[in-house]
């Protein structure tokens, strides 16, 4: 199973783009990562990370930074600089929220593997089937099943089989994580509606818990590594 973090679970604590919280997820066991790019301002920091940092990590994706309020000339050198460390990086995908695009054309100019995530109740669009299928049609993209998204718009979790029905074939990751106000702790929120909903074990698991210290996110990756794995057996880590 692969099986990580987003780096920016640790935001209250450590940063994003640090070696430390590298190290940290690394040490916990984790066999993927992906590196949350939160704005603009974060590129230079981005640009400097090594392959040698993200040493032993199976999984390596990016999220890219959330492109509103920005011109298409500084969405072109945004993405350029993305191209320039995905060439060094090798990401397995780069993260988008489809619903701050408003043409993907600009897309197509750039080798790099983008993927599509499901939106929150928050958003205006792009949180149902129908929504992506016309974001598919304009942009040559994966998609990564946001699961927490999903409850949020519809506990019932009939959405999540819905993205799985139409876009099997596109889903390259799964986003993880508990919901009660936003992206909480399954170990303390224990909800298995969400869990159920990772529907192949074999596609690469990105938790986005919000872990308020290295210990929080220990128990948050034993109770869901050991609840996706093989006995099945649920443990009280709280």
């Amino acid at each position: 199973m692969i099986l990580g973090f987003s780096s920016g679970c640790l935001y209250k604590t450590h940063g994003g783009l640090a070696r430390e919280t590298f190290d940290i997820f690394r040490n916990i066991g984790c066999n993927a990562i992906e590196i949350m790019c939160h704005g603009i301002a974060d590129l230079p920091q981005l640009a400097e990370i090594t392959l040698k940092d993200l040493r032993g990590f199976e999984h390596i994706s990016l999220h890219a930074p959330i492109f509103k309020n920005i011109s298409e000339e500084e969405l072109e050198k945004m993405l350029l600089q993305l191209e320039k460390v995905h060439q060094k990086i090798g990401f397995a995908y780069v993260v988008i929220h489809p619903d701050t695009v408003s043409n993907w054309e600009i897309f197509s100019r750039f080798s790099i593997p983008f993927a599509i995530e499901n939106m929150d109740k928050r958003k205006g669009s792009c949180k149902n089937v129908a929504d992506l299928r016309k974001i598919f049609e304009q942009a040559d993209a994966k998609m990564v099943l946001d699961v927490n998204h999903c409850f949020s718009n519809d506990p019932s979790m009939k959405l999540a089989s819905e993205f799985v029905e139409a876009f099997r074939g596109r889903i390259a990751g799964i986003h993880l994580s508990g919901f009660e106000t936003l992206h909480d702790l399954l170990y303390k929120t224990q909800q298995r509606e969400i869990l159920d909903a990772v529907f192949d074990k074999n596609i690469p698991i990105i938790i986005e818990s919000g872990c308020l210290s290295v210990d929080d996110a220990k128990k948050e990756y034993l109770y869901i590594k050991n609840k996706l794995g093989a006995n099945n057996q649920m443990q009280n880590y709280a």
